[in-house]
């Protein structure tokens, strides 16, 4: 319900839900920058620290337990948390719940378009954009629509273009594996970019709008703090430090 308020109240002022969408993920950014920005300075903080990570690995080669204790007690030597950076998706679940309901419930979304009725292909926000019909060039599993597995008769351009951005995040925002462990974490989280491309596939096309600004907000401003220096790294812990600026 305070997701449909939101987006009316959006509607009311710009008079369309594609752009309300917009402007809802925009509020929802805004609101956790402050989050967002910790967490790319510890990502910043754990770039620098990959000198030691390998000095790390290197010492305690073949010794998964150990390079693990070492791994950990660096990180609480200067104060990261490498799971810090999930707080803003988790933030962000009660968010998308709220919207998925939203779209599926809310009849004044249905044949609502993106920008104009001339935009045939994603005329529904409600519903899959639907680019293309491929049944004529596709096999009948492939284009029958029946199983989670089958995409259906329609290319959908916009589950593609939000699996692609969260590919895209992730090499940018994911530190290096400082360990074997954390390698392959990395590798089962590019599986599991695939198999949410299928489980996003056939979701509505207003969803898809929400995490494709979501991601391009990420990406804008992971580019606009990339030489941000975190507080007690970097230079602050040279002879300098004292020194007035």
């Amino acid at each position: 319900k305070l997701m449909l308020w939101i987006l009316h109240t959006f509607y009311g002022i710009v008079g369309n839900y594609g752009i309300s969408i917009i402007l809802l993920t925009v509020l929802v950014r805004s609101c956790l920058f402050p989050i967002t920005r910790k967490q790319a300075q510890s990502m910043a903080r754990m770039q620098e620290l990959k000198p030691e990570m390998d000095k790390i690995k290197e010492k305690y080669k073949g010794d998964m337990q150990k390079q693990s204790q070492a791994t950990q007690e660096l990180y609480r030597k200067h104060k990261i948390n490498p799971i810090a950076g999930c707080l803003p998706m988790f933030l962000q679940l009660p968010i998308l719940m709220g919207l998925y309901r939203a779209l599926m419930v809310d009849v004044e979304l249905r044949q609502a378009p993106l920008l104009s009725e001339s935009i045939r292909w994603c005329s529904n926000l409600a519903a899959p954009d639907m680019l293309w019909n491929w049944s004529s060039v596709m096999p009948d599993f492939v284009s029958s629509g029946e199983g989670m597995l089958s995409p259906g008769p329609y290319l959908n351009i916009l589950p593609l273009i939000t699996c692609a951005l969260f590919v895209l995040q992730q090499k940018m925002f994911m530190p290096e594996p400082a360990n074997e462990q954390a390698a392959m974490q990395q590798k089962i989280m590019k599986y599991m970019m695939i198999f949410m491309g299928f489980m996003f596939f056939k979701v509505a096309a207003g969803l898809c709008i929400y995490f494709i600004a979501s991601s391009s907000w990420g990406i804008a401003e992971r580019k606009l703090l990339p030489s941000m220096t975190p507080a007690g790294s970097g230079d602050d812990s040279g002879p300098d430090a004292a020194k007035p600026s």
